[in-house]
């Protein structure tokens, strides 16, 4: 069995119909059962979300849950974090061997699941298919819009975040470090094709990773600077994307 995890609020919701459709088709194609668990920290909204999965039918647990933070902590990464354990503990309760996460923003290759799982069984414990930013401004093989995790992982690792002043470092950040400490296999490629909808919305189609890629996402040049971040609690990366994103506006 696979779990499809989705964190979702009304907000995030904006391509829902065109969402289920396209979970339905994954549901189809993939070659194990397949179950979309979507978490939310919206009781009314996760009522109306189990109805319209209903009319597209899917497949699907809608999760409800209180959002976890520290005092003072204002940003919403918490809400997202806590979305994300959400999904976690419910895929440990369950018997899948897989979970997927997938952002309710992006529509994917029916054949998705499938080829995660081709990689994942080439001896890779974490499998991140790469896309674009909603702007089309960059490229994103570390985030969480169609990834693969194997059960082993997710039994050791809980996802985590950090805010300080204002500053944040999100749960992706500390998942790379995290699978570095516990000696996981990871694997990052453009896999399946996808979209990302926004205002605009940008599309990203299989394609090797070119050489600055490569070295650009490995972990000797992203995990020190990580480790910095994380210390600082200042992400330096997105920090140098932002800059480059204003220089190329100019």
């Amino acid at each position: 069995m696979i779990i499809i995890g989705v964190p979702i609020n009304p907000q995030t919701a904006y391509i829902i119909d065109k969402f289920l459709k396209n979970q339905r088709e994954i549901q189809k194609k993939t070659i194990e059962e397949a179950k979309t668990v979507f978490a939310t920290e919206d009781p009314q909204f996760a009522e109306s979300l189990r109805k319209k999965c209903e009319e597209h039918g899917v497949s699907c647990e809608v999760v409800s849950f209180e959002p976890k933070r520290p005092e003072n902590a204002k940003d919403r990464i918490w809400n997202i974090v806590s979305a994300r354990n959400a999904i976690r503990d419910y895929f440990l309760k369950s018997n899948a061997r897989y979970l997927v996460f997938m952002d309710a923003d992006m529509i994917f290759d029916p054949e998705i699941v499938n080829k995660l799982i081709k990689i994942a069984e080439k001896g890779y414990d974490v499998v991140y298919n790469g896309y674009l930013d909603r702007d089309g401004c960059g490229i994103n093989l570390t985030g969480f819009g169609g990834t693969l995790i194997k059960r082993w992982v997710m039994e050791k690792l809980k996802f985590r975040c950090k805010e300080k002043n204002g500053r944040v470092i999100d749960e992706g950040v500390f998942f790379e470090l995290d699978l570095f400490r516990i000696g996981a296999r990871v694997f990052r490629g453009f896999i399946a094709y996808n979209e990302h909808h926004g205002k605009t919305f940008s599309v990203c189609y299989p394609r090797e990773l070119t050489v600055f890629e490569k070295l650009r996402h490995s972990q000797y040049f992203r995990l020190p600077i990580h480790f910095i971040s994380a210390f600082l609690c200042y992400d330096i990366l997105i920090g140098f994307k932002r800059f480059y994103v204003r220089l190329k506006s100019k």
